[in-house]
């Protein structure tokens, strides 16, 4: 996990702006049992990564001490429409979740997020692209259904 940190900070120096704020933390379904990552920070990537974010957790078990997730925005203000419209575009990567959460806590919106956890050096690059292919399907699922009313 020293390896993908250090690739992390290398990759994305002097492109994360760290956000200051408390945030909720995340839960997840382990065999039947929520699990619980607090939220140690969150980093919004500048530059070519626009709307994307970079969470550090700490996880429930004592190793790896810290996981990280790269989360993209889909929708600032999150609806059960929109989590319909992506929904099946999430099940065709199992590994990818959704997620509705405040980036913003004081702002009162709730964010609709595609979230994909890092386990490997090898999988930043594959994730950045794999967020932006969603994205941008999604993008087009909106026009359509703008288009459709």
């Amino acid at each position: 996990m020293d390896a993908l940190e250090d690739l992390l900070k290398s990759e994305f120096q002097n492109k994360l702006q760290k956000l200051k704020n408390k945030y909720p933390p995340i839960s997840e379904l382990i065999n039947g049992k929520l699990e619980i990552l607090k939220i140690k920070n969150i980093y919004k990537i500048n530059e070519e990564y626009k709307n994307f974010f970079l969470i550090k957790a700490r996880n429930y078990l004592k190793k790896p001490k810290l996981r990280y997730f790269v989360a993209i925005n889909l929708a600032s203000q999150s609806s059960d429409l929109l989590v319909s419209l992506v929904d099946d575009l999430i099940k065709i990567d199992s590994s990818l979740k959704l997620i509705q959460f405040s980036i913003y806590p004081k702002s009162s919106r709730v964010n609709l997020l595609a979230l994909k956890e890092l386990t490997s050096v090898d999988s930043v690059s594959i994730t950045m692209g794999l967020l932006k292919r969603l994205r941008k399907d999604f993008r087009k699922r909106l026009v359509n259904l703008k288009n459709l009313l």
